[in-house]
């Protein structure tokens, strides 16, 4: 049995593909397999700024296959009714600029991302770079989402960004064509010839582009070979700073350093001034690069509330700690932040007085933008657990800000709506949300008041459908109160023996606070075939790191698996997959040193072993046990790590111990598919 002792403290940084703790998952959704009606409802199809009263909109499956006045539609038999009286009906919202991570999917979010956004009617998500080592992840959860098997928004995803410093720009955007990604992220560091080579691979492919204004190429540039889309608002400030585009820099670093310097430099003396002063100082050359956008009728992501946020983080620090949905924060986050080394604190250290002088700048963009008739797309730049946003309560603040500087609230629907729509239409060729219109999507949102009027009202949600399947008010309550905060994994294993075990390990995070083993009444595991009979008292239990686990004989079969825990009084659910078994070969151990018995006569050995022959990666981890005993020293996982030199303080002069390898697909537990383990080997020191 693997010592788990690390896994929480990875968790943050690599955690399991599909996991997440919630309500027991068939309690918190209606399934769409049968016909759903909104009656007599105040329909807001953002077709235009219209408001059609009394209407009946029937849904089957995940579309709208009927729209018209109530009096005139008939209503299938059998179909679930929603009535509509006096609320209105919206399409649901786009968040068009976020990060996904892996650990959307584990305990530390105290509720996933995935129900946050469903909580708060946002149905669509755009992915511009997974924070994750496993990119492609997204697809299994885009899948699973689309199945039924977890509550979640549609999702549109770019793979691994292209940041700069790249041997080959075209390998790389052939590699996420290939791979099925929906559009190639262009990052600040790419040089001119990178930028060009990888613009002219991607429009060969047919793929949307979209970025940031790498510093090196400047507005004139992206515009020149055709940039599709710019991720921020605040990309466009750079275009007022002087800098040297042609300097030859080694790394990112050292160009953020330079920027930054120069932009102090030059602005220092603005930093405190009014509105008026930096209209004087700035309108005009914003209004040629609006000018300039709208040309190209280049979109921009907005992502504005986050210069409110990173303000409201300097100077009212004890503000943004309360505000009520920081709840749903990460807690390893929140710590971090009230140490004072969360990243914009440590960004504008020294110079915080730039925060708030950025902020106007940006606002200044937005009104240039809007006069021109810039297309923009609510954005928000949430999902990564690491600047302060939460995810689908960033939605709602990001429209406020819109409706705070000149948006009235049916344009700033828009740029979530509408023209969410328009940009994937653009990126992958077609498009079926964003309106409530015959055979589109069927992402609604149905509120108490009328938005149109405030765009408060938004967050009066009576429900939510996301491709067809609606949750109620009280569902989406359910879903996003915290439950026992679970984490779980199923792997195959070839043991010793040669023979193949099914492993499935379930792990309870400190939060929980009763006692355990005993306060959780039951355990189930509902596999790909359906729910496998297995029950708590068949599962061991490991006090040290709160791990119940079981092995069964056999390979496990593929597809996914849900793992359920219940208490007297809560429950948690989480989810793992299966998608490859393999065999994970070892390696000759006639090669291991110490071999078998060996007499060792240092406490600081060097351990060695041969490479296993395969075709793919392999991660090997030493792990060293005492004889008759527990585990005293284990290795993190090393690609292709043939030997591993012990530092002092770990064996003991006349001690006997054990040590084996394991040899896994992954150098991360949490995303290990298939491993394989050594037999125990005997040594002692002299």
């Amino acid at each position: 049995m693997e010592c788990l002792k690390y896994r929480f403290q990875l968790s943050s940084i690599y955690t399991i593909i599909l996991l997440f703790w919630v309500l027991p998952i068939s309690s918190v959704w209606a399934e769409p397999g049968n016909m759903t009606a909104f009656v007599h409802v105040n329909l807001m199809p953002m077709t235009r700024q219209i408001i059609i009263p009394d209407q009946t909109i029937v849904v089957k499956g995940s579309k709208i296959i009927a729209i018209g006045p109530s009096n005139s539609i008939n209503i299938p038999e059998n179909s679930t009714i929603i009535n509509g009286t006096n609320k209105y009906l919206l399409p649901g919202l786009a968040d068009m600029h976020m990060h996904t991570d892996t650990n959307w999917l584990s305990s530390d979010w105290p509720v996933s991302p995935f129900y946050l956004y469903i909580a708060n009617g946002v149905t669509t998500i755009r992915c511009f770079g997974p924070k994750a080592r496993y990119p492609d992840n997204i697809f299994a959860w885009r899948q699973m989402i689309k199945k039924g098997d977890f509550p979640g928004p549609s999702i549109y995803a770019s793979g691994e960004q292209l940041r700069g410093y790249i041997t080959s720009p075209e390998k790389r955007v052939r590699e996420l064509k290939a791979n099925g990604f929906d559009f190639i992220k262009l990052y600040s560091f790419l040089s001119k010839d990178e930028f060009a080579r990888a613009i002219s691979t991607a429009r060969n492919l047919g793929m949307y582009t979209a970025g940031h204004i790498p510093f090196q190429v400047g507005l004139e540039g992206v515009l020149s070979k055709g940039l599709n889309e710019i991720a921020h608002v605040e990309e466009l400030f750079w275009e007022f700073v002087d800098f040297n585009r042609n300097k030859n820099l080694p790394n990112e670093k050292e160009w953020m350093s330079y920027v930054i310097g120069k932009t102090f430099q030059q602005y220092e003396p603005y930093l405190n001034s009014c509105m008026e002063t930096m209209e004087d100082l700035l309108s005009d050359k914003m209004a040629l690069v609006a000018r300039k956008l709208k040309s190209q009728n280049i979109p921009v992501c907005t992502t504005l509330f986050l210069d409110q946020l990173i303000v409201e983080k300097l100077f009212k620090p004890k503000t943004f700690l309360l505000k009520p949905e920081n709840k749903y924060l990460p807690e390893n986050y929140l710590g971090t932040f009230r140490q004072g080394r969360e990243k914009h604190q440590r960004q504008f250290y020294g110079g915080e007085v730039f925060a708030p002088f950025k902020r106007k700048a940006d606002l200044m963009l937005l009104h240039h933008l809007k006069n021109e008739g810039v297309p923009l797309i609510l954005s928000t730049d949430a999902g990564s657990g690491r600047m302060g946003l939460v995810p689908g309560f960033s939605v709602h603040r990001e429209l406020a800000v819109l409706t705070q500087n000149g948006f009235t609230p049916y344009e700033a629907i828009k740029t979530a709506t509408v023209n969410a729509a328009g940009a994937v239409k653009n990126m992958i060729g077609e498009s079926n949300f964003g309106t409530i219109e015959k055979g589109k999507r069927a992402d609604l949102i149905l509120v108490d008041e009328n938005p149109f009027k405030d765009i408060k009202f938004l967050s009066s949600l009576q429900g939510v459908m996301a491709g067809g399947r609606w949750y109620d008010k009280t569902s989406l309550k359910r879903m996003i109160r915290p439950g026992i905060p679970v984490m779980g994994a199923v792997h195959h294993v070839q043991e010793a023996d040669d023979k193949s075990y099914t492993y499935f390990e379930i792990l309870i995070d400190k939060r929980f606070k009763d006692k355990l083993p005993n306060a959780i009444r039951s355990i189930a595991i509902f596999g790909p075939n359906g729910e496998l009979k297995i029950k708590k008292d068949d599962f061991n239990y490991i006090p040290a790191i709160r791990d119940f686990w079981i092995r069964i004989p056999g390979i496990p079969e593929k597809g996914t698996y849900r793992f359920e825990v219940k208490s007297d009084v809560d429950s948690g659910s989480t989810f793992d997959y299966q998608n490859i078994v393999r065999i994970i070969p070892k390696p000759d151990q006639k090669r291991f040193k110490p071999g078998k018995g060996e007499k060792l006569y240092s406490t600081t050995p060097t351990f060695s072993w041969a490479a296993a022959k395969a075709d793919i990666p392999l991660y090997y981890r030493l792990e060293i046990n005492k004889l008759q005993g527990k585990r005293v020293y284990s290795t993190i996982r090393g690609k292709n790590i043939l030997s591993h030199k012990l530092a002092k303080g770990v064996l003991k002069k006349g001690q006997s111990y054990r040590w084996r390898l394991r040899i896994t697909d992954s150098d991360d537990w949490l995303n290990v598919q298939n491993r394989s383990q050594t037999g125990w080997r005997i040594f002692h020191v002299n």
